[in-house]
This record gives C-alpha cells, sequence and structure tokens, in this order.
C-alpha cells in the first residue's frame, strides 16, 4: 500500500562483543514499549499529522490497512521478529497480536498532554 513500508533490520556492525541494529534515523518525539497478548486488537485509527513506526520484537502481527477514502478496501500483512514497519500519516491501521508480541512503538509527533488524542481519528476497520 502506497503511504506504508515493510524492512528487515539488519545488524550494522557485529562483533564478539554482540551486534548493534540501527532502527531508524528519522525524528521521533515519542517512544513506547507495548505488549500485546494473542488476539488483541489495537489501533482502528489513523493520525493527521504523525508517522507511525513499528518494530516488532517478538511474536507475530496482523496489520489491516486502508486509507479514509477506501476503508472497505483493506490490505493486510504480517509482521515478523526483527521487521519494521512505517505508516505514514491518514494511512488507517488496526494491529492484531497473531501471538503475544512485544513491539517498540515509535512515533513522529509528541504524545504529551493531548497531542495524541488532538492527532487520531478512531475509525473501526471490519475485517
Amino acid at each position: 500500500m502506497k503511504g506504508v513500508t515493510i524492512q528487515k533490520i539488519d545488524p550494522v556492525y557485529a562483533d564478539a562483543r554482540g551486534s548493534i541494529t540501527d532502527l531508524l534515523n528519522e525524528k521521533i518525539s515519542h517512544v513506547g514499549l507495548i505488549v500485546s497478548e494473542k488476539d488483541s486488537v489495537r489501533g482502528n485509527h489513523y493520525h493527521n499529522l504523525s508517522v507511525q513506526y513499528n518494530y516488532l520484537l517478538s511474536g507475530k502481527l496482523e496489520i489491516s490497512l486502508a486509507t479514509p477514502e477506501s476503508a472497505g478496501e483493506i490490505e493486510k500483512i504480517v509482521l515478523n521478529p526483527g521487521e519494521l514497519i512505517t505508516i505514514q500519516n491518514k494511512i488507517i491501521h488496526k494491529v492484531r497480536a497473531l501471538e503475544k508480541s512485544v513491539f517498540i512503538d515509535m512515533i513522529s509527533e509528541s504524545r504529551a498532554g493531548t497531542g495524541y488524542e488532538d492527532d487520531v481519528v478512531r475509525v473501526t476497520l471490519k475485517d
């Protein structure tokens, strides 16, 4: 879908001590760690301004995507550990945990105060 990318993130450096992986080189105003139990659903919204990045540490996520103009045309993808999804603003996203999952949630705009609620438009993707 236009406005959404998924990329496998590989370490940029490795030696006997371990590895270093650069997840993102973008402006970020919020970083959160989310744990989702199997079959739980998050999202069902889009952001007017924010770009959202999710990096999956463990588990498996099914992500449903659509645009506000064509909410009935849903595209589904599965995010696997080590993958980063970038969701541009104005893309509806719904996240279902196919198994217990842990991911890093990074948002370009601040969630402080009313920032998050001011930026979110809630919808319901039916699939």
